[in-house]
């Protein structure tokens, strides 16, 4: 096999190498570059080429119009869940300054400051507060 594939090669070589067989193989080239035009320019070969870019056109129009749909789609959904993370927000600034509200009053009660209190009753709110 390997002998086989050197005589060939050299044999290429030689042709290519000399005058006569670069002509030959100049020749192919434009026998091959002539087919290939007229190969090109038959009608069946145009209506498929045309066939085929339309359908290229028409592919990309509804992957374009799909990818138009779907970033509207995304860009509701985001606008949404900004909302609710601005309501949560909301949400938890309130709780907070209940809590801060509840936790100021809870100590003005302890620290006796509240009118209606008295040793008395903190120490039974002292009690509450452990459960």
């Amino acid at each position: 096999m390997g002998l086989l594939s050197l005589g060939a090669g050299v044999a290429i070589g030689y042709l290519i190498g000399t005058k006569k067989g670069q002509d030959r193989v100049d020749v192919g080239i434009e026998n091959a570059k002539k087919s290939a035009q007229e190969a090109w320019e038959r009608e069946e070969v145009q209506d498929f080429v045309s066939m085929a870019s339309d359908t290229a056109t028409r592919v990309s129009h509804e992957v374009a119009e799909g990818a138009k749909k779907a970033a509207k789609s995304a860009s509701g959904a985001l606008r949404k869940a900004a909302d609710k993370a601005d309501e949560a927000q909301e949400m938890m600034t309130d709780i907070v300054d209940e809590a801060e509200d509840i936790v100021e009053a809870k100590a003005q009660e302890f620290s006796g400051d509240d009118s209606s209190g008295g040793a008395g009753s903190s120490g039974t709110e002292q009690g509450d507060t452990k459960n």
